[in-house]
């Protein structure tokens, strides 16, 4: 395993409370990877079918979905952020805590969403208690809430212009629940609400700048742009944002993506005023 679990230094004598701290750290960072690998494997087993809906609702194999392609083509890209959160954790957490903090945060969003809108939450708790329980043991301790030491005035500032417009999203969805058709029966109305806010929660994380802050971004990039191409290519469908705001979305995302990397890269104004930070790109 990459982390070191052993919190003495070489001038400590040994002792029995230092190789019980030893066996107790080792002991939490293995449960922490079981933990990983049984949530991995539970998403094998049991929504297996709704993540492929991300892939193959884009052609003929979609058209089952039916009225339904939109929305679950959105809910199975949310549930691939989660999913590839916690694949993060496999190798080195330490550097990626920001993942763990959004694998998290997506899980309680989605179910809180399913909670209010009526959904199978039998589905999403063991999630939920799986990626609670993860961050709980995490090797990152304490650390693993830190929001970073680095922000990014330039990502808040993105964030801020798509929050208007993103919470009057998910304020039309969630009042959309209250119509009883289809969809609010199904809690997709109150899923996509949840996926709005989401998306806010996923740039914040990324703007804070915690350790893998650069892949959350690639995330909060790809999940803007990736509804936005949806919402083109299938406008008919219900909870499509219209032609000029799925490019907006998906300018956004871009943007989002190019002001993460000139970030890294250290070649933003804000980089060269902090000139321990810059070229030292924190993955």
């Amino acid at each position: 395993m990459p982390i070191d679990t052993n919190t003495r230094s070489s001038g400590d004598a040994p002792g029995a409370s230092g190789d019980a701290a030893t066996a107790f750290g080792r002991a939490r960072l293995y449960a922490f990877y079981l933990l990983a690998v049984v949530t991995l494997v539970m998403a094998a087993v049991f929504v297996s079918e709704l993540l492929s809906f991300a892939v193959v609702g884009w052609g003929a194999g979609g058209d089952v979905l039916a009225e339904h392609r939109l929305h679950l083509m959105v809910i199975a890209a949310n549930v691939w952020i989660l999913i590839l959160g916690v694949a993060s954790q496999l190798y080195r957490p330490l550097k990626r805590v920001a993942l763990m903090q959004v694998a998290f945060a997506v899980t309680t969003l989605v179910l809180v969403g399913t909670v209010v809108g009526g959904g199978p939450v039998e589905e999403v708790v063991p999630f939920f208690v799986l990626t609670g329980l993860m961050m709980l043991f995490h090797p990152a301790g304490r650390d693993v809430v830190s929001v970073g030491d680095d922000y990014s005035p330039a990502l808040l500032g993105l964030v801020a212009v798509a929050a208007l417009p993103v919470l009057a999203f998910a304020g039309n969805q969630f009042g959309l629940q209250a119509t009883g058709d289809v969809h609010a029966v199904a809690g997709h109305y109150m899923e996509m609400a949840a996926m709005a806010i989401g998306l806010l929660l996923l740039g914040l994380v990324a703007a804070a700048g915690a350790p893998g802050h650069r892949v959350v971004a690639w995330l909060t990039g790809g999940l803007a742009v990736y509804f936005g191409a949806v919402s083109l290519a299938f406008p008919t469908q219900v909870s499509s944002v219209g032609t000029m705001w799925a490019i907006a979305l998906v300018a956004w995302g871009l943007a989002f993506v190019a002001a993460s990397e000139l970030r890294t890269s250290g070649r933003t104004a804000v980089a060269r005023e902090r000139p321990l930070s810059a070229g030292q790109p924190r993955v």
